[in-house]
């Protein structure tokens, strides 16, 4: 699925998606502060690095697929969720939920942030939602980074 996703960003402009610094199974994300297992570091190559968060469970938050669009948000408005990347010194680079992104029948919930300077690489990440969400598939997204496959 990751893979499918790559070459959709790929061909809309190509975004580069890194999910080589993620793990490639799905997470569950809990009312506390809890690290994402990295692969390897996640690297910012534009100063404006995204998080996509899929949510591949709906039931768990009552919504139908029918109703997504709608629901999702209303569910979940933004700042439902929170992330902090942290970078090798340990300074923290809070990632704020603004918004949504749906593809191939999957939610997806859009955290970013606009200043972290070029060429920063973050050694962990930290996540927790307002309620709990089952099954969710993470995706760092850097718009100038080298493309790398779900491996």
């Amino acid at each position: 699925m990751l893979s499918v996703l790559l070459q959709w960003v790929l061909a809309m402009g190509g975004l580069a998606l890194d999910t080589y610094g993620i793990g490639g199974r799905p997470v569950d994300i809990g009312t506390d502060w809890q690290v994402v297992e990295l692969r390897e570091p996640l690297s910012c190559h534009t100063g404006n690095p995204r998080l996509l968060l899929y949510l591949r469970n709906l039931e768990a938050l009552g919504i139908e697929r029918r109703e997504m669009v709608d629901a999702v948000p209303r569910v979940l408005p933004p700042g439902s969720i929170a992330a902090i990347a942290y970078d090798k010194a340990g300074s923290r680079y809070p990632l704020t939920h603004t918004g949504y992104s749906f593809f191939r029948g999957m939610p997806g919930l859009v955290l970013e942030r606009d200043d972290v300077p070029r060429g920063t690489t973050f050694f962990r990440l930290e996540l927790r939602a307002v309620r709990p969400l089952e099954d969710v598939v993470v995706i760092w997204l850097d718009s100038l980074g080298t493309a790398r496959p779900d491996g």
